[in-house]
């Protein structure tokens, strides 16, 4: 009979082998519950406009990249282990994405907020990749934030800081972090209250100035009721908010950068270690 089985029969190397595939795939595996919700986040790294299959492989590429890391730290367990340490993975992985892209969504609703007081709400456009609403300055202040971040290097911090959660939230210990749940959820907390303080203050000069508009508009009207508010307050509030964008790109490039350095501390304070 074993003339006739057209394959050579398992050798101890074989198994061995199969073995060392298999935890190879399971670490990969648990790597990527933790890589791809960062990959997936951050809208440097293509956002709602890439397709999510590039964004998959971006996150199996890190997970790939951190493999010696994680070799280094293998869980030892059964099923019910590893399904615990994959849904840990997938939350430690989602908090790091949101809070890198915090700041990506202050800048982007700042442009919102702007573009809604400068009565420019209705030039919104649907974007045909994602099928989500983008208003002009939305999108603006959104690629400026993209730019700073790799200004500033952001790459590197957010492979630093992957590659420090691994020494802070390691394989191999997970009881040490029973209270990562409570822990995860203040910080997400915490980078959501920050995300609304860096819209409000990155679209606060352009809220003065149209303010001021406003005041000046109404002096106007009660000194000249002749004059078409209407016709007049919807042209120069839009031409105000715009300048206003303009004139500030170098405040705003400092604030941007600020707020980054602020969410990346605070990443920090994610992962227990100091900044």
């Amino acid at each position: 009979m074993s003339c006739l089985w057209p394959f050579p029969p398992f050798t101890s190397e074989s198994r061995m082998l199969a073995t060392h595939v298999k935890d190879t795939l399971g670490l990969v595996a648990l790597g990527a519950a933790r890589t791809i919700p960062l990959a997936w986040s951050i809208p440097a790294l293509g956002g709602p406009s890439l397709p999510g299959q590039i964004r998959l492989a971006m996150g199996l590429g890190l997970a790939l990249l951190c493999l010696p890391v994680l070799a280094g730290s293998p869980p030892t367990g059964g099923a019910v282990l590893w399904a615990l340490l994959f849904a840990r993975e997938v939350m430690v992985g989602v908090v790091m994405g949101f809070v890198c892209a915090c700041l990506f969504r202050a800048a982007e609703a700042a442009g919102r907020l702007t573009d809604v007081l400068r009565g420019a709400s209705m030039a919104e456009a649907t974007l045909p990749a994602s099928g989500a609403l983008s208003s002009p300055l939305g999108a603006f202040m959104l690629l400026l934030a993209v730019f700073v971040f790799f200004e500033i290097g952001g790459l590197v911090h957010v492979s630093a800081a992957l590659g420090r959660s691994y020494e802070a939230i390691p394989l191999n210990a997970p009881t040490r972090f029973a209270g990562s749940p409570h822990a995860m959820a203040m910080v997400a907390i915490a980078a959501s209250a920050k995300l609304l303080e860096a819209a409000i203050g990155l679209s606060a000069p352009v809220i003065v100035a149209l303010l001021l508009t406003d005041v000046l508009l109404g002096i106007m009207g009660r000194a000249v009721p002749q004059i078409p508010l209407g016709f007049v307050g919807m042209p120069l509030k839009a031409l105000v908010g715009v300048g206003a964008v303009l004139l500030g790109l170098g405040s705003l490039d400092m604030a941007v950068q600020s707020g980054f350095r602020g969410f990346f501390e605070l990443l920090d304070a994610a992962l227990r270690l100091r900044p």
